[in-house]
């Protein structure tokens, strides 16, 4: 069932989804004095150009438009580096919530590696991957053409471009559907009259971006729900 519905988040000119938040000051600041990057956190001087804050400690990443290996640096809580990972590659970086795994793509496999005890899985699949539950990881396979979750292998016809977790349920998103996974079936709840092209979750909601093009004609829907009865329509471009 769709809706028309007010909104606060929109559609910006390339069809991706706008929140109208507060914009707020990131806790650190970074300085690149020749090429080294300095992250500086309170009292707290770490390595790299991008930080996160984690559970017991931080993390840092540098990555440099060049040869050399990117890195990955692991902080205790009192700053203290207790890592490096080097790799060719970081691409689409994931942390686990509580911040217990990282997982990243390097261009030719997955690196799925725990924190605590570093301990590393070379998963082999596609860029798509994700951490769901408690610290669970999910991950498409373009090789089997599986999802591979919990041990289970789920056969999927359609390329999952995200997987994401809303409500405490397991959402599959392809070029055609969002898929719920339950136990080893992918049951649809939204068929895209066009394609899927962006998804968000705001305050408990599911926001999700719908592209239609007719001819030479772009047109890009904005969508919200939060359990796929109703759906309601929030915003649409105008085409491009």
């Amino acid at each position: 069932m769709f809706t028309f519905d007010g909104f606060s988040q929109h559609l910006n000119k390339i069809g991706k989804i706008e929140v109208d938040d507060i914009s707020s000051l990131k806790p650190y600041y970074l300085e690149n004095k020749n090429n080294t990057y300095k992250i500086y956190y309170d009292s707290l001087v770490f390595d790299g150009n991008t930080w996160y804050d984690i559970e017991n400690g931080f993390l840092t990443t540098l990555e440099l438009a060049d040869n050399k290996k990117d890195k990955i640096f692991r902080y205790d809580n009192k700053g203290q580096l207790k890592a490096t990972i080097l790799s060719d590659r970081i691409i689409n970086l994931k942390i686990s919530k509580q911040g217990n795994f990282i997982a990243w793509y390097n261009s030719e496999n997955i690196i799925l590696i725990n924190l605590n005890s570093f301990a590393v899985d070379t998963l082999q699949g596609s860029f798509v991957y994700s951490f769901v539950g408690n610290e669970k990881f999910i991950y498409y396979n373009s090789n089997d053409k599986n999802i591979h979750y919990e041990n289970r292998q789920i056969p999927v016809d359609d390329f999952p471009v995200q997987f994401v977790e809303f409500d405490h349920k397991i959402l599959v998103c392809t070029k055609n559907h969002i898929y719920e996974l339950k136990q080893n079936n992918l049951v649809s709840r939204h068929e895209f009259n066009g394609t899927f092209f962006d998804l968000r979750i705001v305050n408990d909601e599911l926001f999700f971006v719908e592209r239609r093009e007719k001819r030479k004609d772009i047109e890009y829907r904005l969508y919200k729900t939060k359990d796929f009865n109703q759906i309601y329509l929030v915003d649409k471009s105008d085409s491009y």
